[in-house]
């Protein structure tokens, strides 16, 4: 695992861009790092090559000097390749070669069918639990007992929590897709 430095300035950018605490931010920096990609080499405003790594889940552009972690900003959606000209050695993300690109949109495939088998899933128990709620509903307004009302009044609130959670599960499984999805049409 390779150390990083992070500059004041970074920091500042952090807090400023990311949202993180300050004290949290040097920490989040450099953990960022550890799973950040190399991306290409930019020229700075002094002339100076530095690199910049991108950190795909979190779409955060990494400028490092060395070792040290210079600053940093959000990407742009789409993915943003490296404005400079890269050189022979580092190809721009854009210029990925076909096999890669391939392998990128085959195992893309392999997860969203996967997301979408347990999106299936979600779904069925969504519509289960809707027609449960009926029924508790349909007894409830055939219920003439104040006991028997306060029951399925209980089972109603239990069964509209669970219903919140799968609800809740689906719409992040949804999201997951989409973001698979902007992820990989920004390389292929």
């Amino acid at each position: 695992m390779k150390h990083y430095e992070v500059t004041k300035h970074a920091v500042d950018r952090a807090v400023e861009r990311l949202g993180i605490s300050r004290p949290q931010a040097a920490g989040h920096i450099r953990q960022l790092m550890q799973t950040a990609f190399y991306v290409g080499d930019l020229t700075n405003e002094y002339g100076k090559r530095v690199k910049a790594f991108d950190h795909i889940k979190s779409r955060t552009r990494l400028i490092v000097d060395g070792i040290r972690v210079v600053t940093l900003y959000k990407m742009a959606d789409p993915l943003a390749p490296v404005e400079d000209t890269p050189t022979a050695s580092t190809p721009p993300i854009t210029d990925l070669p076909d096999e890669l690109k391939a392998v990128l949109k085959r195992k893309s495939d392999a997860l969203i069918v996967r997301r979408n088998r347990e999106l299936r899933t979600l779904t069925i128990q969504l519509a289960e639990k809707n027609l449960e709620l009926a029924q508790l509903e349909l007894n409830r307004a055939r219920a003439r007992a104040h006991k028997i009302i306060a029951v399925i009044d209980a089972k109603i609130d239990i069964a509209k929590k669970e219903y919140a959670d799968i609800n809740e599960k689906v719409n992040a499984i949804k999201s997951e897709i989409k973001s698979i999805e902007k992820g990989v049409a920004a390389y292929v």
